[in-house]
C-alpha cells in the first residue's frame, strides 16, 4: 500500500505545488523612494541636496554626473544620507535658469537596506532661480500636475519638497522643487509599457486619452508639446491593448504659469502663452463633446482644489482661479465647443 500512496503522491506533487502556488497571494512590492514621499501628501518633504553646487550650474550644459549626498528624514525618525549621483537634464530649461532640472540617480544597495524597492531614478526640478517669482512659478508647475492626476488616471505623479542646499558643509539656502516620478515606475504602477523609441503617428493613439490630454492643455493655455516630435509628451501602451497612451508633462510654457521666458512658437496664431489655442488633430464632434462632458464632470473638483491651494499670494491664487474657471465658462458653450475643437474635416 505504501509504494503506492508514494507513487501517487510523486505523481500528483506538480498539481498540488500548482495549487498552493494559486492559492498563495503574491507579497505587496516594495515601496520605491518615490513611493515614500509621495505619500506624505499632506506635509512638504524637507531634502537636503550637498554636492558642489558652483559646479552643477557651470557645467550644466555638459550634462555629466557629479556626486552628491541627498539627506532626508526617514518615517522611523532617522536622518539618513544616500550617496547619489545627479546631472542636469532637460532642453531649454537648463539653458534659460541658473538652477537646471536635475537626473537624481539613487544608489540600489542603499535603498533596499532601507527597504525599498530598486527603481533607482528621479527626475528633479528646481525652481528657475532665487526669488519669490520663481518660487510662484514652480508651485504652480507643480499643481499642474495634481490637476491633471484629477483629470486622468494616467498621469505622472509629483511631490513638491523644499531642498535645502548646502556645499562645503555651508548652507547655500532653500530652493523649491518637484520630484517627477520616472516613466518607468509610472508604466509599472499602471501596468503598461513605456513606448520609448520610434515615430508615434496619430492613427495608433488611444483617441479618448488623446483628446483629453489636448483639452487638458487648452485649459491650461500650453502649446508647448507636440505628437510627431515626442516633444514634453511620454507614450505608453497597456497590453493587450495596441492603442498608445500620450501623457504630458514639463508646463512652464503654460499660460496658466505665465513664465518671463515663455514665448508661443512663432508659426501659431497667438501672440502671447496667456492666449489659448487647441492643437488637437483631427477631432469629430463626438470625441470633442464627449471630452466636454468628461471635464464639465470633473468642475467641482478642480475649482475646489485651485480654492483649496494655499501656497500662492491671494493675489496670484485669485489669478489662478479665474483663468481655470474662465475654461469652464468657455466649455459650457457648445458653439464655442464645435467651433473651437472640432477640427476634423
Amino acid at each position: 500500500m505504501k509504494p503506492i500512496l508514494h507513487f501517487l503522491a510523486i505523481l500528483l506533487w506538480p498539481f498540488m505545488f500548482s495549487f498552493v502556488q494559486a492559492q498563495t497571494p503574491e507579497p505587496a512590492p516594495l515601496p520605491s523612494f518615490f513611493d515614500f514621499l509621495y505619500a506624505q501628501q499632506d506635509s512638504m518633504p524637507v531634502l537636503e541636496l550637498k554636492t558642489d553646487w558652483s559646479k552643477l550650474v557651470r557645467k550644466k550644459m555638459d550634462m555629466e554626473y557629479q556626486s552628491a549626498v541627498l539627506g532626508f528624514t526617514h518615517e522611523d525618525g532617522r536622518n539618513i544620507a544616500l550617496d547619489v549621483q545627479i546631472k542636469a537634464r532637460g532642453n531649454m530649461r537648463k539653458q534659460v535658469c541658473f538652477y537646471p532640472p536635475l537626473k537624481v540617480k539613487l544608489p540600489k544597495k542603499q535603498l533596499g537596506a532601507l527597504g525599498f524597492s530598486n527603481y533607482n531614478d528621479l527626475k528633479m526640478v528646481l525652481q528657475c532661480r532665487t526669488g519669490s517669482r520663481d518660487e510662484e512659478w514652480i508651485v504652480k508647475e507643480w499643481f499642474i500636475y495634481q490637476l491633471y492626476e484629477c483629470i486622468s488616471p494616467a498621469a505622472l505623479r509629483t511631490q513638491l519638497v523644499r531642498i535645502n542646499a548646502v556645499q562645503d558643509e555651508k548652507a547655500r539656502g532653500a530652493l523649491y522643487a518637484f520630484l517627477l516620478e520616472y516613466e518607468d515606475e509610472m508604466a509599472a504602477r499602471l501596468k503598461a509599457k513605456v513606448v520609448k523609441q520610434g515615430v508615434v503617428g496619430f492613427g495608433v493613439l488611444d483617441r479618448d486619452a488623446y483628446v483629453k490630454m489636448c483639452f487638458f492643455q487648452y485649459m491650461i493655455a500650453n502649446t508647448d508639446w507636440s505628437v510627431p516630435n515626442r516633444h514634453n509628451l511620454e507614450f505608453i501602451m497597456t497590453p493587450p491593448q495596441t492603442s498608445i497612451v500620450p501623457i504630458a508633462y514639463d508646463f512652464d510654457y503654460s499660460g496658466l504659469i505665465n513664465t518671463s521666458y515663455a514665448v508661443p512658437y512663432e508659426a501659431l496664431p497667438i501672440k502671447s502663452v496667456t492666449d489659448r489655442h487647441f492643437l488637437g488633430v483631427n477631432v469629430t464632434l463626438e470625441e470633442a463633446m464627449e471630452a466636454r462632458r468628461h471635464f464639465l464632470s470633473k468642475k467641482e473638483e478642480v475649482m475646489q482644489r485651485c480654492h483649496n491651494f494655499n501656497l500662492l499670494e491671494e493675489r496670484s491664487k485669485k489669478m489662478l482661479v479665474r483663468f481655470i474657471s474662465d475654461f469652464f465658462d468657455i466649455i459650457q458653450d457648445e458653439k464655442f465647443v464645435k467651433r473651437t475643437f472640432v477640427t476634423a474635416r
